[in-house]
């Protein structure tokens, strides 16, 4: 498989094209926000592919962008199998990481209400106004929602579809009887 060094070249390699496609196409769809949807949309893929990757499933490089918050990810790295449908897939994968981390922030926000409260500290409803802010946002921007949502899944496909053609791309040598001398099991962890 790429290494983490690999797949963030990938990562950006693929923003950079992505970017004035996305552009180009929204602006011939005549839309009057297409550099705001393109940014949306790159945007998106960025974040999905440097601190949300298929590798948050192990302990990598990957977690450790989290610095502090890595342990957030900890959880999911237990539940979810490497390289499985559940951390690998197109499109199913990051829009579970997604909905992962609103639920673990959600969750985070009303377990530091709820201290704060034992304590005598009295904390406004946050999480819920949160949540209403975030909903009502999507409501109001359906299309800026749909670009987010394309950009998160491609950035999460790029590194997938990478190690998809390092996989069978190694098999299909070996079937032709050449074999890599690298050695990529520790692949993630650099």
């Amino acid at each position: 498989m790429p290494d983490t060094r690999t797949h963030d070249i990938i990562t950006v390699a693929t923003g950079a094209l992505l970017a004035p496609a996305a552009y180009v196409l929204l602006e011939s769809g005549g839309r009057d926000d297409a550099a705001a949807g393109a940014a949306v949309l790159t945007g998106a893929h960025l974040i999905s592919g440097l601190l949300f990757s298929p590798d948050l499933d192990i302990d990598s490089a990957i977690d450790n962008r989290w610095g502090f918050f890595f342990w957030i990810w900890r959880p999911y790295m237990w539940l979810i199998p490497h390289r499985h449908f559940w951390s690998h897939s197109l499109v199913f994968a990051p829009l579970l990481r997604l909905v992962y981390f609103y639920l673990v922030t959600l969750l985070i926000v009303v377990w530091g209400a709820w201290i704060l409260g034992r304590i005598g500290v009295g904390v406004p409803d946050l999480h819920a106004q949160a949540s209403a802010w975030l909903f009502d946002m999507m409501r109001r921007n359906p299309d800026m929602v749909r670009l987010f949502i394309f950009g998160f899944i491609s950035g999460s496909a790029a590194h997938t579809i990478a190690d998809w053609l390092v996989t069978g791309g190694k098999r299909y040598m070996r079937m032709a009887g050449i074999r890599l001398r690298h050695d990529y099991r520790n692949h993630d962890l650099k």
